[in-house]
């Protein structure tokens, strides 16, 4: 891949922080964004230091190898890189992984409650959203890393008990919108659940077929379009 080509793609990784950071990703300079390197050499990181909503450009992305070794990049490493390398290790059908602190996908981690279809966005993730519970702490060793990819499986979101979540896809698009659809399906289903009132879903034997028929990629386009330019008329009003 050329220079110019690797730059493109970091943009768009960095347009997918600032876009978690609207959706109620942010969490101070917690939060990252990876993208597997085109080359095979590792994967494209998001610096720590800042937040998600201050993810800029190419430079704010550091290069490790699976091993966490940096191989390109300045800046500070998050502790819980091995999410990133394991996931892809893992997953060659996925390019980019996230993990994240949304205030109601968190608190619904502690919940011994299954994500219910009560709203698009539970369907738009393809599957209920897989459970890690082997710890509440930090993801920060590559055996940790190992065992959150097993939890994840073939999903496209993992709910990581009283941490946080992470999520995954084949481009920076799709990944970055299983974030945000996670996050509000959480908050739809944690709403309903304060009001003590029965409420009907989507029948899980039926949710493959409403996803074939609601998801597909002129929708994630779409959606991708809208939310660079709310960024953009973000950071403008700024």
């Amino acid at each position: 891949m050329l220079q110019q080509d690797l730059d493109t793609a970091l943009t768009e990784l960095a347009y997918g922080c600032r876009i978690l950071s609207m959706e109620g990703h942010a969490d101070m300079t917690l939060g990252h964004l990876s993208l597997r390197d085109p080359a095979g050499r590792g994967v494209w990181l998001k610096r720590s230091g800042i937040g998600l909503g201050e993810v800029r450009d190419a430079g704010d992305f550091v290069l490790l190898d699976f091993a966490g070794n940096r191989l390109s990049g300045t800046g500070r490493l998050h502790k819980e890189w091995p999410i990133h390398t394991e996931i892809l290790l893992k997953r060659p059908d996925i390019s980019v992984v996230g993990h994240s602190h949304p205030f109601h996908a968190t608190a619904f981690s502690a919940l011994d409650v299954e994500l219910s279809a009560v709203t698009n966005e539970a369907v738009y993730l393809g599957s209920q959203p897989r459970r890690f519970r082997e710890t509440t702490g930090l993801i920060d060793t590559p055996a940790l890393g190992a065992s959150l990819a097993r939890a994840l499986g073939d999903a496209s979101t993992v709910l990581m008990r009283n941490h946080g979540i992470s999520f995954v896809g084949p481009s920076i698009a799709i990944a970055t919108m299983m974030g945000v659809f996670m996050e509000r399906a959480c908050r739809s289903e944690l709403a309903l659940l304060a009001t003590d009132i029965a409420y009907s879903a989507t029948a899980p034997e039926r949710i493959a077929q409403k996803h074939a028929e609601i998801f597909d990629p002129g929708l994630i386009e779409t959606f991708w379009a809208f939310f660079k330019r709310q960024a953009d008329q973000l950071q403008a009003a700024r």
